[in-house]
This record gives structure tokens, sequence and C-alpha cells, in this order.
């Protein structure tokens, strides 16, 4: 269900008391309400959830964000934000002023804004925190109509493995890792202080070493169509990642080498199309976060958003296991699922918080307009429950996320889109789906206490 009728009397109520922004309210309301009952047709009486929001400052023009969200220990959180037709931003929020800093343009931060090549933009994988709290990541291209040289010496550099220091709010470039590819997976080790990435478009796995200054490639892992985005973590710094048709692979910091495991993703067989772009494939697991208590990954696949538990202590290989589905209930077992998001997050409740699509999401390249659901899992009682539509506090819903994470006082932060309005003669916006223009924006959700 795409809007419910307590949302829209809610939107309604806040367009008749002008508490719409920086628009006239004749304007500003008349197209709102356009929006609610042309683009998000269809008056029922599901559950919603109210989020909290804030955009980018400055930066309407970013188009994109995919797993790049890291709420740290000091209260900051990370985003990056892409924008494919140039370079991408670091930027992050201050919890405790409430306030957006843009740390700065990735192409101008690696040196090469003068270099006419392709340009880094975008922050494609997971940040990682450092014992130092330093924050470290690897960064990715993006400027796709050049992408015919995309791995050649003249197309794009490489991407670059990076750091930001808190305490001096400067940005260090420990320079090109992978020639002439980007990093769309990644993830950064504290134990042995290591940034973990797979390249993309060749699915090599590569590493780099932050105390000796070593970069490594391991070499090719999978196939460009099956290339998983997320790398697990475990708490003995080994790390894993799912390749060809639902295996998972197994790499060992101790003795420098990969190992494929026999253990075996609950995914789906592929069937009819759904109108997904040609690369997104559904033999992978799409995220993982590790748990400690339980000892255990628990993450999504791709095919039909199936939940399941990855135990890498259980014998030689591991074990997975099915757990259900976490998607919007009316789909569950259906066809037409959606491809998951990447926004699974572990709370501090001990629950999985997930942002199902309810269409299939993916900014610019959507399959059309639905408002996301935010569905938990509670580790202690296998319970699945779905909290509803999300909404921000004017009534607009939020149209999808591809990012989460969990702030040190429980807060849950998602990271994606909702529909604006497009002025004439601004770009204010950072793309369309369909007609209805959409922008970047940081969504912020405080859990109620059981």
């Amino acid at each position: 269900m795409l809007l419910n009728r307590r949302s829209f009397s809610k939107g309604a109520a806040a367009i008749r008391r002008g508490r719409l922004r920086k628009a006239p309210i004749t304007v500003r309301g008349l197209w709102i309400l356009g929006v609610v009952v042309l683009a998000f047709s269809g008056v029922g009486l599901s559950q919603t959830v109210t989020v909290q929001y804030r955009f980018f400052t400055g930066l309407p023009q970013m188009d994109g964000n995919w797993a790049a969200l890291k709420a740290a220990r000091d209260g900051k959180v990370y985003v990056g934000l892409a924008y494919h037709g140039g370079g991408g931003h670091l930027v992050l929020y201050d919890s405790k002023t409430d306030k957006i800093v843009d740390v700065g343009d990735l192409t101008r931060l690696c040196g090469e804004n003068a270099l006419d090549m392709g340009p880094q933009s975008k922050i494609h994988a997971k940040f990682g925190e450092g014992k130092d709290g330093r924050i470290y990541f690897s960064t990715h291209g993006g400027l796709w109509f050049d992408y015919a040289r995309f791995a050649t010496p003249e197309g794009y550099p490489g991407a670059h493995y990076m750091v930001y220091d808190p305490k001096t709010g400067q940005v260090k470039d420990f320079g090109i890792g992978p020639r002439f590819e980007g990093v769309n997976t990644g993830a950064f080790d504290p134990k042995f202080n290591r940034i973990y990435g797979l390249t993309h478009p060749r699915g090599h796995f590569v590493y780099y070493d932050v105390a000796t200054g070593a970069k490594l490639d391991q070499g090719r892992i999978d196939n460009f169509d099956s290339i998983c985005r997320t790398l697990g973590i475990d708490d003995e710094g080994n790390v894993y990642g799912s390749f060809g048709e639902g295996r998972i692979f197994k790499y060992d910091p101790r003795v420098d080498s990969i190992r494929e495991l026999s253990a075996q993703l609950p995914t789906r067989q592929k069937g009819i199309s759904l109108g997904r772009d040609y690369n997104k494939s559904e033999t992978a697991w799409r995220v993982v976060v590790w748990e400690q208590e339980t000892r255990k990954f628990y993450g999504v696949e791709e095919s039909a958003t199936i939940l399941f538990s990855f135990d890498p202590y259980a014998g030689p290989d591991g074990e997975v296991r099915r757990l259900g589905q976490l998607c919007i209930p009316e789909m569950t077992n259906n066809r037409n699922v959606p491809y998951a998001t990447l926004s699974l997050t572990l709370g501090a409740d001990r629950k999985l918080y997930y942002a199902a699509a309810g269409k299939e999401f993916d900014y610019g390249g959507s399959a059309g307009l639905a408002a996301s659901h935010l569905i938990t899992y509670d580790l202690r009682t296998g319970k699945t429950q779905d909290l509803g539509e999300m909404h921000v506090p004017d009534g607009r819903p939020v149209i999808g996320t591809n990012a989460a994470d969990t702030g040190p006082d429980g807060t849950i932060y998602l990271v994606g889109a909702i529909s604006v309005e497009a002025t004439v003669g601004e770009q204010n916006y950072g793309g369309k789906i369909g007609s209805i223009p959409f922008r970047l924006a940081l969504f912020i959700y405080h859990p109620k206490a059981d």
C-alpha cells in the first residue's frame, strides 16, 4: 500500500497550516497534493512510522548513495554521496550540533581535479572506524557515459584508499589502489588495520594495510554479474563475501589466502525478468551485519530479500540458516518482491532494522514510486514486525534507501530519497523517478523501548 488516510490527512493539514518549507503555500501545497494524488495513488489504512530528515546542505545535485554510511562513536555520522556527473562528496552530520558539514569533493581530495579523466564519483562501500577514531574508506568511479574506457589508462585513474581524521578535520590520501578500477564493495577491519575491497568491473579482492602501506591484489574472486555488495568481517578479522551462485568465500589474514566454502545461501532461482538492470545479480548476498553475542552474521540475499544467518564457526565451512523474508508482508513469497536494498543494521535492542522498498529502488533507475517500509527482526524472539511506511513529518513518504547504520545511542540512520519541488531554472534535485524529482536525505529514527 503506497499511501494511507492518516498520512494524506497529515500532509493536507500541513499544507493548510503553511508548514511546508521554502515556497509559497499556494505553489508548494498544490505541488505536494499533486504528488500525493497522482504518484502515490491508492488510499488505504496501512501503518506509518515517522522519521526525521536532513538534506545535505549545498549539495542538491548528488544523485545516489550505496552502503556508505557510518555512525561513529563520537556521535558524528559519515555519508558518501554519489554524483554520476562529476565528483562525489564526503559529508558528515554532527548529531550533537544538528549540523551537516561538507568535507569535500572526492576528486579534489584525491588531487585529480585537473586530470580530465574519470572523476571520483562515489564512496560505494562501507566506512570503517579505527581504534584511533579515524574513518577509513575507498573511492569509486561513476561517470558512466565514459564506461567504454572505464578500466583503461585513458578512463578512470583508479580507486583511492583514504582516511578522515575527526580531530583535525583533514582527509589523508593513501593513493591509488587498484589501477583503472573502482571499489564498489568494501569494509575496514580495526583488528588488522586494513581496508578491504572488491573491484569493479573485474571483481578482484584487494586490500590496503594501513600500518605497512602495502597494497595487495589477491586476484579475481567473481564475475561482473554477481559481485556481492558487502564484505563481512568477524571478530577474528576473517573476511567473508559471496560469489557465483550463492557460494561464500573466506579470506584469512593470518595466511593471506582465500578459500571457497561449501556453505550455500538460500537464493531463489532466476525466473521471468522483472525489468531489473542487466548487472543486478539474484545469486549473492546483498548485505550482512556481524552480531557479537551469537558470533554470527545476519544478512539479506538479493533475489527475494530472504533473511539468513551465517555461523562461520559451525564446522569447517560454517552453517547458513534461512530465518524468514524481510519484505513488505503483502509481497511475501511473490515473484514481484523488489530487489533487496543495502539498508540493514543491527540495533542496540538486538533487533535487525531493514528498509524494504515498495518498488524496485535504485534512485534514477527505480521501477517507480512507492513508500519504503521499516521492518524489524528480533534476534531474541525470532519475530518479524512491519513498522509501516516511512514518512517524514510533513507527510511525504520515503521513496527508498540504500544504507543504514546504528549510532552509539541506538539511533537508526538511513540514507535515501524523498520527493522535492523542481524550481524552474534551478537544479535543486538529484534526479527524477518518472516525472517526480527527488533529493538525497539522511533519515533519523529513534526506536521505541519495548
